[in-house]
């Protein structure tokens, strides 16, 4: 008979016979049992995605870049750079013109993105209609002068501001590209009334000096008989020969 003593022996020595396995076995197996080789070295976190595929982050991407929701081929984080743009997914390359509203500098509001024909460089610059300090400030390349014009006769006063605009653009709303108004709330006096035309009443600041050149000239200078002249402007040549009574004219000025 066996005697206990062998029996606790050779169950002991089992184990050992099992993890050292069949002679001849396939050691690529064994390793795998302990997570080492074969399918054991897989990334957890699964392969990257190519330039110009969807991201989220840049660890999705091979290039370490998700710029504008795909993997981009550089960091691509200056204003007015996109690499989303139709045609060139996944490289970075200047926008054209618009808004740049979701780079590190957003290019909105009251600038966007204009791009050099000659250096093909896309840079942020202030749109037409917006207030302006220089002409390279400009996406238009023209910062103007132009004159505060309340009664929007063409004429302003002499209180300026600049905007950029295109050349023979119309002005900003309330602006006139011309100054020289002497009365901006009466739109029929200005620089470009008639110097030969004479009125009897005044315009709404209370002058007769209806084409603003800074000097009042009667219509009629003499001609009223038996008063001097010239009568004031608007007043009436008034005519009195005992029996007879006339208005032989009334004073226009300008």
């Amino acid at each position: 008979m066996i005697s206990n003593r062998l029996v606790r022996a050779l169950f002991a020595l089992l184990p050992i016979f099992v993890l050292a396995g069949c002679p001849g076995g396939d050691p690529d197996h064994a390793d795998a049992a302990d997570g080492h080789g074969g399918h054991g070295d897989a990334d957890p976190v699964g392969p990257k995605n190519e330039l110009a595929t969807a991201c989220a982050s840049n660890d999705d991407c091979i290039s370490g870049n998700c710029v504008d929701g795909v993997c981009c081929d550089s960091p691509c984080d200056q204003a007015c750079l996109s690499c989303a743009l139709p045609g060139a997914v996944g490289h970075c390359g200047p926008i054209a013109s618009g808004p740049d509203p979701v780079a590190a500098t957003p290019c909105a509001g009251d600038s966007a993105c204009f791009l050099n024909r000659a250096t093909s460089l896309s840079s942020c610059k202030t749109v037409d209609g917006a207030s302006c300090s220089s002409d390279e400030a400009c996406g238009s390349g023209h910062c103007l002068t132009y004159y505060v014009d309340v009664d929007a006769d063409g004429y302003g006063t002499a209180e300026s501001a600049k905007f950029c605009s295109a050349l023979n653009a119309a002005p900003p709303a309330g602006y006139a590209a011309y100054t020289g108004d002497c009365c901006d709330i009466d739109n029929g006096a200005n620089p470009g009334f008639s110097s030969s035309t004479y009125l009897q009443f005044p315009n709404a600041c209370g002058a007769y000096d209806w084409d603003c050149n800074g000097v009042t000239a009667p219509q009629y200078a003499s001609g009223c008989p038996l008063v001097a002249n010239p009568i004031a402007c608007g007043a009436n040549c008034d005519v009195n020969l005992g029996i007879v009574k006339y208005t032989a004219f009334a004073q226009g000025c300008n």
